[in-house]
């Protein structure tokens, strides 16, 4: 699972990596969760976009079935009711400095923090769509794609986000046709690229929007 992430990057940053036209500043953003908007780049447009995270098919009966939708599964993203139009025609790119894991459940639950070295932008696998409410409001959605953890992660969970981590498998990614190639991508990353450490519980509130998240803490015995 993928429940939470942050996005800390300008736009000269945003530029340099993915080569995109911004002309603003980008809203920064260390605790994002359900419901919440993030910035994606999808297969029909070349800008960056903000998209809320939770995918509302198309053909949704209500705007809650996004908030079971946040995570889509790369074993059967072919064939799931909600995910097989958009894994063929709707799929984007979702952009974090960083994501979150927690190391059991409840409250006792340890949160890390997980990143690429040298404070590289992650891109993740994702897919979009577009529902419309009865009363018109339109809603442009996205759910991350995860798949099951690398070496660096599985003591702490089972599951993480498809990263794209190179160029050609981001272009690939948007533009490839053939389905068979598309899922293909949709790979654990190599055993040593991920880091990760504990940080404050105070990441469990998503009132709770700061810098300051991502310091190191100390776990006690």
């Amino acid at each position: 699972m993928c429940t939470r992430f942050s996005f800390n990057a300008s736009k000269e940053k945003m530029k340099r990596q993915f080569n995109l036209p911004i002309k603003h500043e980008l809203q920064k953003s260390f605790n994002i969760g359900t419901g919440q908007n993030a910035y994606i780049l999808t297969n029909k447009s070349l800008e960056l976009q903000i998209f809320r995270w939770g995918l509302i098919p198309h053909w949704a009966n209500g705007e809650s079935v996004g908030d079971n939708l946040i995570n889509a599964a790369a074993e059967g993203i072919g064939t799931t009711l909600s995910f097989r139009l958009p894994i063929r025609q709707r799929r984007c790119l979702v952009f974090a400095d960083s994501y979150y894991i927690w190391d059991g459940h409840g409250q006792n639950a340890q949160p890390y923090r997980v990143s690429l070295g040298n404070g590289v932008i992650m891109a993740m696998a994702g897919v979009w769509d577009v529902w419309i409410s009865e009363d018109k409001r339109v809603f442009k959605t996205f759910s991350i794609i995860t798949t099951k953890a690398n070496g660096d992660l599985n003591k702490l969970t089972s599951r993480m986000p498809v990263i794209l981590a190179d160029g050609s498998k981001q272009a690939r990614w948007l533009g490839e046709v053939s389905l068979d190639t598309t899922l293909n991508l949709l790979q654990p990353l190599p055993l040593g690229m991920l880091s990760s450490y504990p940080i404050t519980k105070e990441l469990m509130s998503l009132d709770n929007n700061y810098p300051e998240l991502h310091n190191p803490v100390e776990l006690t015995l």
